[in-house]
């Protein structure tokens, strides 16, 4: 099998450099036809996207993307259009149209749901919100297989998009194991230290988190540490100065193959605890991360979680409001030995169900189907 990884993706993003990975560790002849542009930017605010700079850049890549298919890409199988791609797909459905190839879309997200659902940066009757829309709905339409990473994301795009014939498949995102292992390290600080890594957005729910550690400012042995940037940065800063919260740190962003190393400071890493309806059906890189460093996480119990991990048993979940986020931290603090088999059994099911060849396997079977 042979496979034409195309688009304009983010190639160190996770879900498009596990996919790559994956199918060439299962055998699978991988070329990639690829030129940047959404990974020029780390931070994509409301306007992304819709400046003048940025739509000449998206139509010059999409020239060279003509180019280097047409005259450099070898003879393959399968056109598969990575993540960021929705507006790859149009390029991609007319390669795959004259060259008869099979056609096939891992978007990971709907793009209304993250920009106008979940973010909020335009209302949703706007023209903007409409080609959200079009190009959620158009992207899946036009190919032979869409790979989503929870069947409560798959339930989405079938209900809330209108797209109850698309031939949706499951395939979790996983972590790169090549970055992501556990590590050593001694807490010189005697701290029991709390840690999230993400974009501050508002499906990580990180206002909870801090109200969450305002409960528990009076244990002075617990330090939360916040790791990122984003959306939301300058109001999170503003909520710990208000509240005077010593208890937390914040640090920038730290770079990809670096965040091992920092994750294995923490003695308890954080999922999500959102309340949107996107934050229910998505399982975030950070815990399939945290599995991989074998460290324990807490997250948000939610449908999502539920398809793949077992509370207790390979995660920590909490209902997500800051009390019983605060309580269910001192009950994983004071329980040493069930954090440990907690992390140990976690990172076992990491290692058996999705590590890289496990879930190159899976897809190399999705592609078959073809």
């Amino acid at each position: 099998m042979s496979v034409c990884y195309f688009g304009t993706y983010e190639k160190n993003y996770p879900r498009n450099s596990i996919v790559l990975e994956g199918l060439r560790r299962n055998a699978v002849t991988v070329f990639e036809c690829h030129v940047p542009l959404w990974e020029k930017t780390i931070t994509k605010g409301k306007n992304f996207g819709f400046s003048i700079t940025f739509i000449l850049r998206f139509f010059i890549a999409q020239l060279r993307l003509l180019f280097r298919y047409v005259f450099f890409i070898p003879k393959h199988d399968i056109i598969l259009v990575g993540y960021i791609g929705h507006l790859d797909i149009f390029l991609a459905k007319m390669m795959a149209f004259f060259g008869r190839k099979k056609l096939v879309f891992n978007p990971l997200v709907s793009l209304y749901d993250t920009v106008i659902v979940d973010r909020g940066y335009f209302t949703t009757f706007s023209p903007k919100a409409r080609l959200m829309r079009f190009l959620d709905r158009s992207a899946c339409k036009m190919s032979d297989i869409v790979i989503l990473d929870t069947e409560a994301n798959i339930q989405y795009f079938r209900n809330e998009l209108d797209l109850p014939d698309i031939n949706f498949k499951r395939l979790f995102v996983g972590a790169d194991d090549r970055i992501f292992f556990p590590e050593q390290t001694i807490n010189s600080e005697n701290h029991f230290n709390v840690m999230f890594i993400g974009k501050f957005i508002p499906l990580h729910g990180i206002e909870k988190i801090i109200e969450a550690a305002s409960i528990l400012k009076s244990e002075t042995d617990i330090i939360f540490t916040l790791v990122g940037l984003g959306q939301l940065r300058s109001e999170i800063e503003d909520k710990i100065n208000e509240q005077e919260l010593v208890n937390i740190r914040l640090l920038d962003w730290i770079p990809y193959n670096q965040l091992s190393q920092k994750m294995a400071e923490a003695d308890l890493l954080l999922g999500i605890f959102g309340d949107s309806d996107k934050a229910q059906r998505v399982i975030p890189n950070k815990l399939f991360q945290a599995l991989g460093v074998g460290k324990p996480i807490l997250t948000a119990d939610t449908s999502a979680i539920r398809e793949l991990l077992t509370a207790d048993e390979h995660i920590f979940t909490s209902e997500s409001t800051p009390v019983k986020i605060a309580e269910k931290i001192q009950f994983i603090r004071t329980h040493e030995k069930i954090r440990h088999t907690v992390s140990m059994n976690g990172y076992r099911f990491f290692q058996e169900k999705l590590s890289i060849e496990k879930l190159g396997a899976e897809l190399k079977t999705i592609l078959k189907d073809v």
